[in-house]
């Protein structure tokens, strides 16, 4: 083993071991830090197989020979769970665990063939030859498996996406980098399997991602530490599918107003929350607080989140997000039109409506008003500042 290739292995299993200890000692861990703790336990045992295979030194360990298999078909469904319960989409904990069987499976298949399928030559152990067959479908198994996983994953933080639309009016501060290193991540490991299945490169790639990850996952708050989240991500079902409502008109949506018929609220119920909700608005000025969610509104209303969406989605046609973040741009045109606002400019008082950013601001006055924010200055002949 050349000393580039062991100072590799060296900090490669360093790193794997060190992230494994630092969400180890993690105190209240949710599901997703038990996962990620137990997805890091396996990636520290596969990186010292995977190390001792490129090597060549599991050739003189018969016991450990070809038990490196199972582990590849254990990452994807580990990083699919953790991207489901991070992102507030699990529906069930212990039915997720059929996503371990091929894994099992194949582990299964290990113990009932290698004590015959690994022989020994001139002191170094091997693969018998009518066991390729085997072993080559085990490799192209985890392989698709692989990009089984990713592509799931993939749809999942797409998903996610979508649901912090329907629950946030500023999506801004809401940081989603994390869950994308880990999927292109392990996307960029599985392309290094496909096109060139040696250690030599395989090892490295994992190294890197393990690196980046704990680089990563130190910078993004709540992964490794206990730091608290600001705001619940509720479940997509604790919203209801009435989210989809004021989005598209499509006939799947058609379809799924009929299927949750019976969870509806009857009109007369919906004029009343509505009309509170009016009130409330212009009342107290809720819109004006920049991280208000679809949660915080229902509290003060004193309703389910699931009928406030079901309200906002009917009534107004709006999702959550666009609807509060309407209310800011209407308030945002009066203020600056004022005469005893004009001293100051413009992305101040767009942040005193709620914005939290210049480019919220821009984006959301712009899909409001099908103008810029100097385009409205101008046909009122007020001079842009900021």
């Amino acid at each position: 083993m050349s000393s580039a290739w062991n100072f590799i292995y060296i900090f490669g299993i360093s790193i794997a071991l060190f992230l494994f200890l630092l969400i180890l000692s993690k105190r209240q861990k949710s599901a997703a830090d038990k996962i990620l703790t137990v997805w890091f336990f396996f990636a520290f045992f596969d990186l010292i197989l995977i190390g001792l295979y490129g090597s060549g030194q599991i050739q003189k360990m018969p016991k450990l020979f070809g038990w490196e298999l199972p582990f590849p078909y254990m990452h994807g469904p580990f990083l699919y769970l953790y991207i489901v319960f991070v992102s507030g989409q699990q529906r069930y904990t212990w039915r997720y665990l059929i996503h371990f069987i091929p894994a099992i499976a194949v582990a299964f298949a290990l113990a009932l063939s290698l004590p015959t399928a690994v022989v020994e030559h001139n002191g170094l152990y091997h693969l018998a030859v009518e066991y390729d067959l085997l072993f080559t479908l085990m490799e192209t198994g985890f392989v698709l498996s692989g990009l089984i996983y990713i592509t799931l994953s993939l749809f999942l933080l797409y998903r996610h996406k979508r649901n912090i639309v329907r629950q946030f009016s500023n999506t801004e501060k809401i940081n989603l980098d994390w869950m994308r290193y880990l999927i292109w991540g392990m996307g960029a490991i599985w392309l290094a399997i496909i096109f060139a299945r040696i250690p030599a490169v395989m090892f490295p790639v994992i190294t890197l991602f393990i690196f980046f990850i704990g680089y990563f996952g130190i910078r993004q708050v709540g992964v490794f530490t206990n730091a608290p989240i600001s705001h619940e991500v509720l479940l997509p079902d604790t919203i209801n599918r009435y989210t989809d409502w004021g989005e598209t008109q499509n006939s799947a949506i058609k379809v799924e107003k009929i299927k949750y018929e019976k969870t509806r609220i009857e009109d007369p119920e919906l004029n009343r929350i509505h009309a509170e909700l009016r009130i409330l608005m212009e009342n107290q000025k809720c819109f004006n607080d920049p991280d208000l969610t679809l949660g915080d509104l229902a509290k003060l209303l004193a309703i389910p989140p699931s009928s406030l969406s079901q309200v906002i989605n009917s009534k107004e046609g709006k999702n959550f997000y666009d609807y509060i973040n309407s209310f800011r741009v209407e308030t945002f045109k009066q203020l600056v039109l004022k005469p005893e606002n004009r001293q100051y400019n413009m992305v101040s008082l767009a942040f005193e409506c709620g914005f939290s950013s210049k480019t919220s601001f821009y984006r959301n006055f712009k899909k409001v008003t099908d103008m810029s924010p100097r385009d409205f200055l101008k046909l009122h002949k007020i001079i842009a500042d900021g």
